[in-house]
C-alpha cells in the first residue's frame, strides 16, 4: 500500500456495493456508491477538492483571504478539510437546523461557523454568505457550489468515470439526489458522455420536506448549475420513504447511511420496479452520499422512545410521547351521564379519543379507548326509576342507544363503552387497599378517602387545597365525613336503593360505588393499560386527582398523560336553564345531526377546534359547509374518469402536504385545528384541476388514495354517498352503463329507462350528473 502526500489524494475513488435483501427484483442489479467511504466522509469532498484547486488556479484564492460558503454541513466539512491540509482560514455559514455532529465535524477542523435561522433553512446561509462576499470581496472568497461549474466538473471526470470503469460499462441506470444538484448535472453528462442510452434520474423532496441537504426546486433557490432537461427523470420521494428506508439499509444491508442516501434507495426501487418484466437486464447505481453516523442527533436513528405522538400533560404542564407497552395504549374519558347520552360535550371528547386510536393503529401501535358510563349513580338511577325499568335493564338499552350516537358519528370499534356496574369486584378490590394502606376510612356505613393522608394530593391540577371553596356542587349534610375535602368511595344507600335492589352486600353494609370508584373500576377493567385520562373542564379537579388518587395508590397504575378538553358553548342542558324555573330545550347530539344532515358532518364540527379551546355551537353551520365540499370532491373523485398520464408536479405536491400535514397535527398534540387549513388548500387545488380537466387517472388514485387515508384517521367521509369507481365495477355493470349512456344519446329513453331499471335490480342506483353517470350501492 502507498504511503499518500496529504489525505487528499485519499479523496474518491469509493466502492460500489450490491444491495441484496432489499431488492426484490431478480432482474435488476442495484449498486450503491459508498461515498462515506471518501477520506473526509462525504460524496462532497471531491467538489470541495476542486473548487479550491479551481480558485488557486484561477489566483482568485490566495493564503490572505479566507474562504466563506453556505453550506448545509457536507460541502462546508470538505472544503473545512482541504482548507486544514493547503493553510487556508475558512468561515462557514449554515442552518442552525443542522446536526450537531456535522457542527462538531467543522470546528474539529478549525472552521468558523456562523450559524443562520431554522425556518430559513439552506436559503438563509446562501443570502448571508452572498452579502459578506458582496460587502467585503477584498476579504472572503466565496466558493459559490450553488454556481461553480467546478462541482459539475468533479463529478463528470470524477464520479461518473469511476461508476462506468467500476461496472465495467454495464450500468444502465443512475439515481442521485438534488441538493446543490452537481452531483446529478455531473454524472448525467460524464455517464451519457459513456453511453447516451443510460438513464440518468433525479430525487427531488417534496416542498416542505425534512431530509438534510436536499433541495426542492419550487420552495428553494434553483441552483445556477442545475439544468432540468440533462436528466431523464425527476422522481418525488416522501420523507417517511427515504427515513424508512435509510433505516432499512442499516439493519438489513449494513449499511449506515444518511437521509438523502435513503431517499436515492427509495427512488432505485422504483426504477427497479417499473423495469422488472420488461425482459432485459438493467443495472442501477445509486449515490450514497455520506454515512449516518452525521445523523445520530437527528430523528433518524433516534430510539422509539424519542419519537412519536406527543400530548400535553395537565399535571407537568409539559409535553408527554405516548410509549406504547407490551399491551399497547390504552386511553380513558367518562361518558355521558345515562340521563342526557346526547350531550355534545361528551361526544366532542369520544371523537377526539377515536381520532388518536385510529392515528396510532394507522402507524402500528395497538391502541384501545374505553368510555366510562355510571349506572350505579345518582343520575342514572333517577332516570331508570322514572322510566320504570330495573337499573340493569336501562343500562343496557341506555348502552346501546349511546353505541348507535357512536355508529351515527363513525365511532371505531376501537372505542368501547364500559357500565360501571360491569366493574363492581374491581371497584370493592379497589376500595379494600385503599383501606388496608390507611388512605380510606369507613364511617357510618360509608366509605371515604383520606384526603390529608395523601401528600401529592392536588398536584394533578396544581391546587391549592387551602384555598378551596367546599360545599357549591354537593350539600355536605348527605355525608359524614372527617374533613370535607374527602371524597366519597363507597355511599351508604338509601331505602329507595334498597326497595330497588341497586345495592352492594359489603363488609361494611349495603352500598353503591360513588361516580369516582365507578369510573375508576371500568377504566382499569376495560383496558390492557392506561394511558391517558382525558377529561372535560369541569373534571379539571376534583374529578381527576381523584382518579388518581384511586388508579395510583389502590391499583399501582399511573397514566403518562392527563388532558382537559374544554366545553362546548352555546348548548344548555336542563341544569343550564337562562332563567330560574324555566325549562330550556336541550340541544344534544341528535338535534346538533339534524341541523347537518350528516354524522360525519358533525364529527368534522366536532374536531374543528383545538381541544384546549371552547368549540362554539355557532360555527356548526360554517362546518357543514366546509364539509360538503370536500364530502363532494370525495364523491367526484370515486366517479371521475380515468385519464391517462401522471399526477404531475402540482398534484403530487397537494397530495404530500395534505398527508404530511394531517402527521404532523395529530403528533402534535392532537393539533388538528392546523390541518383543516390543508385539507381546504387540497380541495381547491385539486377542484381547480378537475375544472380544466387536468386531473390524469394517476393523478385522480393518488388523490382518492390521500383523501381516504386521511379519512382513515378522522373519519370525516360518508362513504355511503359515494359512487362505485369506474374502476371497480364488473364488467357486467360497465357495459349496462355504457349501452344506457349510448341509449340516451340517441334519445332512446324507454331503453334507458329500463337500463336504469336493469341496475337498480342488480343493487345498484344510478345518478345523472353533468361530469357524467355515476353508480351508487342501494342503501
Amino acid at each position: 500500500m502507498p504511503i499518500h502526500t496529504n489525505v487528499l489524494s485519499l479523496v474518491g475513488n469509493t466502492p460500489l456495493v450490491e444491495i441484496g435483501r432489499l431488492n426484490p427484483y431478480p432482474d435488476v442489479r442495484i449498486l450503491a456508491k459508498i461515498e462515506s467511504k471518501s477520506i473526509g466522509g462525504s460524496i462532497k469532498d471531491r467538489v470541495a477538492l476542486a473548487m479550491i484547486e479551481a480558485a488557486e488556479r484561477s489566483g482568485e484564492l490566495t493564503p490572505d483571504k479566507i474562504v466563506i460558503e453556505a453550506t448545509s454541513g457536507n460541502t462546508g466539512i470538505g472544503l473545512a478539510m482541504v482548507c486544514a491540509v493547503k493553510g487556508y482560514r475558512i468561515k462557514l455559514l449554515m442552518s442552525e437546523s443542522a446536526s450537531e455532529e456535522r457542527k462538531r465535524i467543522l470546528r474539529a477542523y478549525g472552521a468558523e461557523i456562523v450559524l443562520t435561522p431554522g425556518h430559513m433553512g439552506t436559503d438563509g446561509a446562501i443570502e448571508e454568505a452572498y452579502r459578506l462576499a458582496r460587502e467585503e470581496p477584498g476579504k472572503y472568497v466565496l466558493m459559490d457550489q450553488y454556481n461553480n461549474e467546478a462541482c459539475v466538473r468533479a463529478h463528470h471526470e470524477g464520479t461518473a468515470r469511476e461508476i462506468w470503469e467500476q461496472t465495467g460499462g454495464q450500468v444502465t441506470h443512475m439515481v442521485a439526489t438534488l441538493g446543490t444538484t452537481g452531483t446529478a448535472m455531473g454524472l448525467a453528462s460524464g455517464l451519457k458522455a459513456f453511453n447516451p442510452a443510460i438513464f440518468v434520474a433525479a430525487v427531488e423532496p417534496f416542498a416542505g420536506h425534512k431530509i438534510q441537504g436536499l433541495k426542492n426546486m419550487q420552495e428553494s433557490y434553483p441552483p445556477g448549475i442545475y439544468d432540468k432537461k440533462a436528466l431523464d427523470a425527476v422522481l418525488n420521494v416522501e420523507d417517511d420513504a427515504a427515513f424508512d428506508m435509510a433505516r432499512r439499509m442499516a439493519r438489513e444491508e449494513g449499511l449506515l447511511v444518511g437521509m438523502s442516501a435513503g431517499a436515492a434507495m427509495a427512488g432505485a426501487l422504483r426504477l427497479a420496479k417499473d423495469l422488472t418484466g420488461s425482459g432485459r437486464q438493467a443495472t442501477i447505481v445509486f449515490i450514497c452520499p455520506d454515512s449516518g453516523e452525521r445523523y445520530l442527533s437527528t430523528p433518524l436513528f433516534a430510539a422509539p422512545t424519542q419519537q412519536g405522538l406527543r400530548v400535553r400533560d395537565l399535571a407537568s404542564g409539559q409535553a408527554r410521547v405516548l410509549e406504547p407497552g407490551k399491551a399497547g395504549l390504552g386511553l380513558f374519558t367518562p361518558g355521558p351521564s345515562l340521563d342526557q347520552a346526547s350531550d355534545l360535550e361528551v361526544w366532542r371528547r369520544v371523537v377526539l379519543l377515536d381520532v388518536l386510536c385510529r392515528h396510532l393503529r394507522a402507524n402500528g401501535v395497538q391502541a384501545k379507548a374505553c368510555v366510562g358510563l355510571a349506572d350505579l349513580d345518582d343520575r342514572a338511577l333517577a332516570a331508570a326509576r322514572a322510566a320504570g325499568m330495573p337499573r340493569r335493564e336501562f343500562a343496557r338499552r341506555t348502552r346501546e342507544e349511546i353505541q348507535g350516537l357512536a355508529a351515527m358519528l363513525g365511532v371505531s370499534e376501537d372505542v368501547h363503552f364500559a357500565l360501571a356496574g360491569e366493574s363492581t369486584e374491581r371497584a370493592l378490590t379497589l376500595c379494600r387497599r385503599l383501606l388496608a394502606r390507611g388512605l380510606a376510612y369507613e364511617k357510618l356505613r360509608s366509605v371515604y378517602y383520606d384526603v390529608l393522608r395523601d401528600k401529592a394530593y392536588g398536584q394533578t391540577g396544581s391546587m391549592d387545597l387551602e384555598r378551596l371553596s367546599l360545599g357549591k356542587t354537593v350539600d355536605l349534610r348527605d355525608y359524614v365525613k372527617d374533613n370535607p375535602r374527602d371524597f366519597t368511595l363507597l355511599k351508604r344507600v338509601t331505602l329507595q336503593d334498597l326497595k330497588a335492589g341497586d345495592a352492594l352486600e359489603t363488609e361494611w353494609g349495603k352500598v353503591r360505588p360513588s361516580w369516582f370508584l365507578q369510573q375508576a373500576a371500568a377504566a382499569l377493567d376495560g383496558l390492557p393499560a392506561l394511558s391517558v385520562a382525558l377529561g372535560a373542564e369541569t373534571h379539571r379537579f376534583p374529578h381527576l386527582e381523584n382518579f388518581r388518587a384511586i388508579w395510583t395508590l389502590g391499583a399501582g397504575v399511573v397514566p403518562t398523560a392527563w388532558l382537559v378538553a374544554q366545553p362546548v358553548i352555546g348548548v344548555l342542558d336542563s341544569a343550564g336553564a337562562d332563567a330560574p324555573g324555566v325549562q330550556q330545550p336541550v340541544f344534544g347530539l341528535r338535534e346538533a345531526v339534524g341541523a347537518v344532515s350528516s354524522g360525519a358532518a358533525l364529527r368534522m364540527w366536532l374536531l374543528s377546534t383545538s381541544y384546549h379551546k371552547p368549540l362554539s355551537l355557532q360555527s356548526l353551520p360554517m362546518w357543514s359547509r366546509n364539509w360538503r365540499k370536500t364530502q363532494e370532491l370525495y364523491v367526484t373523485l370515486s366517479s371521475a374518469e380515468r385519464k391517462k398520464g401522471e399526477p404531475g408536479q402540482a398534484v403530487a405536491q397537494a397530495a404530500y402536504d395534505l398527508r404530511q400535514g394531517l402527521f404532523a397535527a395529530v403528533e402534535d398534540d392532537l393539533s388538528l385545528h392546523r390541518f383543516w387549513p390543508e385539507l381546504f388548500k387540497f380541495v381547491r387545488t385539486i377542484n381547480a384541476k378537475l375544472a380544466v380537466g387536468q386531473l390524469s387517472g394517476a393523478g385522480t388514485e393518488l388523490c382518492l388514495r390521500r383523501l381516504t387515508a386521511c379519512d382513515q384517521v378522522l373519519g370525516i367521509l360518508d362513504h355511503s354517498q359515494a359512487p362505485v369507481s369506474p374502476s371497480m365495477l364488473t364488467a357486467e355493470l360497465a357495459e349496462l352503463v355504457r349501452l344506457r349512456e349510448e341509449a340516451r344519446g340517441r334519445k332512446d329513453f324507454p331503453q334507458a329507462d329500463d337500463l336504469r331499471g336493469r341496475l337498480w335490480e342488480k343493487g345498484y342506483r344510478l345518478e345523472d350528473t353533468p361530469s357524467g353517470p355515476r353508480l351508487y350501492v342501494r342503501s
